[in-house]
């Protein structure tokens, strides 16, 4: 439940982690989420698919502040309570969502299916806030326009090609000569996201070297297999040639359950077992995970992919995102030898496409200097 507390002209919420947030900051987080990114207006209506609290990903105090602040605005808005994502969860549901402009997903299914084009009418996001925490948090009241802005700036750097290297602190090294392209966002994904946390994939197929495997292997998102991730005992080195991988140095024990969770989700699903599809970093410095990454790595993988402070891989599969994900901490991304990304921070100041917005946008020059 959420407790409203009055202190002096500033009321707090009392979330359900007992974290104090501002009602300012989660009314500016309600409005960027419904006005901004979604872009709801009076008389439409709005389906909230909410996963059940009990899984731990999403918290019901979310859903219910997100439906009393759409009411107030007048959008018609209902709640469809969903359990864990399975493998037909979208068949299930797209009946039920037809009837509604909007579809708002605090639950993992919104992302199963999100670089598959849809045709489906109704419009459909994808929350990565998951309480009340995250949205009064600059995680989720940063300006959404800013940082759409933030993602085609980093797409049209990309773009313009060059040589890329990756490098990490535990020894990644990895490097490609990407072409000059029009990179289409309009085939980037299928749903809009809450908030933008990546650029568009970036092409592996160009790409060789070694890439550091630690604390675990993560699923995507994408599909449902158990168990969902592989703890890595020692570190190891995956090593890609133009997007294939190659093969594994380091620990025997270790390679050898790489290996055979590879063999094994592989066939699970009848997908390309060494294929290294893409990858990209995160652009949102408010992306915080709090909890133990032992105690879910999946969650946690799926929680801070969105920082800056890491860059996956998407493997195990010739499509985005694969089913495989390589979380490299504290990258650094050089685009003809200049840092876009410095062990875990991004550079905007070092090139001219992203350099402006930190004067056009009052809260991403805070975030980022914060």
């Amino acid at each position: 439940m959420v407790i409203i507390l009055s202190g002096g002209l500033v009321k707090l919420f009392l979330t359900e982690n007992n974290k104090m947030t501002s009602s300012q900051n989660l009314e500016k987080g309600a409005h960027n989420l419904l006005k901004n990114c979604a872009n709801l207006s009076t008389d439409q209506k709005l389906i909230i698919i909410s996963e059940d609290p009990s899984l731990g990903w999403y918290s019901s105090d979310i859903t219910h502040y997100i439906k009393q602040a759409a009411t107030e605005m007048g959008i018609n808005t209902s709640i469809l309570e969903v359990g864990e994502p399975q493998n037909d969860s979208k068949s299930k549901l797209t009946d039920i969502i037809e009837d509604f402009d909007c579809a708002l997903f605090f639950a993992r299914i919104g992302d199963q299916d999100r670089f598959e084009k849809s045709h489906l009418k109704t419009k459909r996001v994808m929350s990565y806030v998951r309480n009340l925490e995250n949205l009064g948090s600059t995680f989720g009241y940063t300006h959404h326009h800013s940082l759409i802005e933030l993602k085609k700036a980093i797409n049209l750097i990309f773009s313009k090609g060059g040589l890329v290297k990756i490098t990490c602190p535990l020894g990644t090294s990895v490097e490609g000569n990407l072409p000059q392209t029009i990179i289409d966002e309009s085939s980037d994904v299928g749903v809009l996201r809450f908030p933008m946390l990546v650029p568009t994939p970036v092409s592996a197929k160009k790409f060789s070297g070694k890439v550091v495997l630690t604390k675990y292997l993560t699923p995507s998102g994408s599909k449902v297999y158990e168990p969902a991730s592989l703890a890595l005992k020692s570190n190891i080195f995956a090593i890609i040639k133009e997007g294939k991988i190659e093969g594994f140095e380091g620990d025997n024990e270790t390679i050898k359950n790489v290996d055979s969770h590879y063999q094994r989700i592989s066939k699970m699903f009848n997908i390309s077992k060494n294929v290294v599809d893409s990858w990209h970093a995160g652009i949102h410095p408010g992306t915080y995970y709090n909890k133990s990454i032992e105690e879910n790595p999946d969650r946690w993988s799926n929680t801070i992919f969105g920082s800056p402070k890491y860059l996956h891989f998407h493997t195990c599969g010739d499509y985005p995102p694969g089913e495989i994900c390589w979380m490299i901490e504290n990258p650094s991304i050089t685009i003809q030898d200049v840092h876009l990304w410095e062990n875990g921070n991004l550079m905007l100041e070092n090139f001219k496409e992203t350099r402006p917005l930190l004067d056009k946008w009052v809260d991403l020059k805070k975030l980022f200097v914060n």
